[in-house]
């Protein structure tokens, strides 16, 4: 396996872009409410183009001690427009200013790039919004490909 190396000022940019909400769901749910999208997508027949992009957008914690986290799920798709009634559309989706990393191997090491890119915080004292974008590049059950790109805080010069 070769080495993560992150990569700074990067930039996450989509076209035509479907955005659908997930909130307040438990981790262990995502994988099947974003199944459900991905089935729903072919029922209407979005002609879709690129990877699947996965985004964290926040998390919370329950009264009874319970997380709960809120994804969005965004793809790019040729008609796009024509599903502004059922979902989010943008012609255009930048995130500016983010620390990078790919992360190719087996599905259950993926948290080791997020610990990086973490740890990379950390070390050089630098804020995240809390945002995670996971763009699947290829994904199978022996083996991923994920881009993963996480927004980094820009403080004003004094």
């Amino acid at each position: 396996m070769s080495k993560l190396e992150i990569k700074e000022n990067k930039r996450l940019s989509l076209k035509k872009v479907i955005m659908y909400e997930i909130r307040n769901i438990e981790l262990d749910q995502l994988e099947t409410h974003i199944q459900k999208f991905i089935n729903y997508t072919q029922v209407l027949n979005i002609q879709m183009f690129g990877p699947l992009i996965t985004r964290l957008v926040g998390s919370n914690i329950q009264k009874d001690g319970t997380v709960k986290y809120d994804y969005d799920v965004l793809i790019q798709a040729h008609d796009y427009l024509q599903y502004k009634d059922k979902f989010k559309v943008k012609s255009d989706y930048q995130c500016d200013h983010c620390i990078y990393v790919r992360y190719e191997g087996k599905p259950e090491n993926l948290p080791f790039a997020h610990s990086k890119l973490e740890l990379f915080l950390f070390e050089n004292e630098l804020n995240s919004n809390g945002e995670i974008y996971n763009v699947f590049v290829s994904n199978s059950q022996e083996q991923i490909t994920v881009d993963i790109f996480r927004p980094v805080l820009q403080h004003a010069a004094l």
